[in-house]
């Protein structure tokens, strides 16, 4: 398969675009889990967390399968909504759109960020030292970042002697396997700790490592400066340089083309661009009916060796306008070929500085998450829970909370209501539920639920956890020193 230049730009646009509008919404991987232990998985946000059971074994893919998309300023509503005067939608370019109330809904620094999983395995069992676990993960995380200033320099045009600053931008996408060996214990009647090592294989990386831009503008010329470096590792693909260092084309590996599942436990497994990471967590109940809980995941990285190039823009560069003497146009050369021609040479003038070159290896840190959570248990079955998290993305923070109402029957029903505040946007409401028919565990957890049915255009949260797991060995347990509420 080969790309040309030309290609990659129109592609990397319209997945730019696509990325904007369609995943506009914040989402996180649910909080509410975090409040429902029983939930087998519940562990994979707090190692200390054990089932109530000797045994459990996850359905490949569905045990669990979870997303989470983010974003810190924008909802649907702020890029499309209906028409003020005709039965139509429009975006907030059109005529009648509000350019203005698209541009204060923006942070000086802004990000989406998606994080999806599959779980190729997932079981855990009782010992007398403890419960282990052990968790094979695909995972795809993703994030882009873009500054206020550059959609006011594009809506509003340029200001006489301001100074856009746009360092930040860019864009960092990750798809990794994770193979996880957990183990929790109780050792002292109050305190629970856990801790869970992780190896990861990188499967391809797109990473922002470098990103400095600004643009001062003058009656005299535009003065543009830039360093941006992007590294990638491309495993799965062979890049081709041509005499002057340009990418001529990008050839994907014929097995990954066609779709050749004998050729995927290479790129899946990949140990040439490996990496570590810890969980760890514990559980302290000062009291009986206070639980007080917290957790520090991926703490981590990989290291990218496989396949890697850079493409580095280091320049400064001065815009002196347009200068049209009307004695040059013709019928042979019109002002639109004036245009194309000048705009022409602009465009090469600038490409000139951007360099492509086989890189070196590089590390990047995974998105380390904190979690601080308190329970309070009215009855064994009862509690109510408030959380604090807070995600350390690449040069961004996100703090969350979190605050939830849990209720169990015992082994076969647990049910969740929690309300969430994200990224200053108050209407977060959610709901999780786990049954047992059997050995059958079934469960669905989102800290946005109501949102999709409610509020719709203006959620900025989307978020999932899906599973179903076999269980056995359910131990009723009756102090409320142990981990509640019990599904099992």
């Amino acid at each position: 398969m080969k790309v040309s230049m030309n290609a990659i730009s129109r592609l990397t646009l319209s997945l730019g675009i696509t990325v904007c509008l369609s995943l506009s919404g914040e989402a996180q991987i649910s909080n509410s889990v975090y409040f429902m232990p029983g939930v087998p998985q519940a562990n994979r946000v707090n190692p200390a967390h054990q089932p109530n059971c000797g045994f459990y074994i996850g359905f490949p893919l569905l045990a669990p399968m979870r997303m989470e998309l983010s974003s810190n300023s924008l909802s649907y509503k702020d890029i499309i909504y209906p028409h003020p005067f005709q039965d139509s939608l429009i975006t907030f370019l059109h005529s009648e759109g509000d350019k203005q109330a698209f541009l204060d809904k923006l942070e000086p620094s802004n990000f989406i960020v998606t994080d999806l999983r599959a779980s190729l395995a997932s079981l855990g069992f009782r010992t007398g030292i403890g419960f282990f676990t052990l968790d094979v993960t695909t995972r795809m995380d993703q994030a882009v970042y873009y500054p206020g200033d550059l959609a006011k320099l594009v809506l509003n045009g340029a200001v006489e002697g301001e100074t856009y600053q746009l360092d930040g931008i860019g864009a960092d996408l990750s798809a990794f396997d994770e193979v996880s060996l957990g183990w929790s214990e109780s050792i002292l009647d109050n305190l629970q700790v856990g801790v869970r090592a992780n190896m990861l294989f990188g499967i391809g990386d797109i990473s922002t490592r470098r990103s400095e831009l600004s643009v001062t503008t003058s009656r005299e010329a535009w003065n543009i400066q830039s360093d941006l470096l992007v590294s990638a590792s491309l495993p799965f693909a062979e890049v081709v340089y041509n005499e002057d260092g340009m990418i001529e084309e990008i050839v994907i590996n014929d097995d990954i083309e066609n779709l050749d599942p004998f050729s995927f436990p290479r790129y899946m497994f990949n140990t040439k661009n490996l990496g570590f990471g810890v969980d760890v967590g514990v559980n302290y109940r000062p009291i009986e009916q206070l639980q007080l809980s917290a957790s520090a995941v991926d703490i981590g990285f990989i290291s990218w060796k496989d396949e890697v190039h850079d493409a580095a823009y280091k320049m400064e560069y001065d815009y002196i306008g347009l200068e049209l003497d009307p004695l040059e146009l013709t019928e042979d050369y019109s002002f639109g070929d004036y245009l194309d021609s000048t705009f022409s040479q602009m465009g090469d003038s600038l490409l000139s500085f951007l360099e492509f070159t086989p890189g070196r290896a590089y590390s990047k840190r995974l998105n380390t998450k904190l979690y601080v959570g308190a329970s309070y248990y009215v009855t064994p079955n009862i509690n109510f829970g408030l959380l604090s998290r807070t995600d350390f993305l690449q040069g961004n923070i996100s703090q969350q909370f979190t605050a939830s109402a849990n209720f169990t029957t015992g082994r076969f029903i647990n049910l969740s209501l929690s309300y969430s505040y994200k990224n200053s946007y108050l209407k977060n409401f959610g709901a999780g539920f786990s049954f047992n028919v059997g050995p059958l565990n079934l469960y669905l957890i989102s800290d946005n639920s109501l949102n999709a049915l409610f509020w719709p255009q203006e959620a900025r949260s989307v978020n999932l956890w899906f599973g179903m797991n076999l269980v056995f060995g359910y131990r009723a347990e009756e102090r409320l020193d142990k981990d509640k509420p019990l599904i099992y």
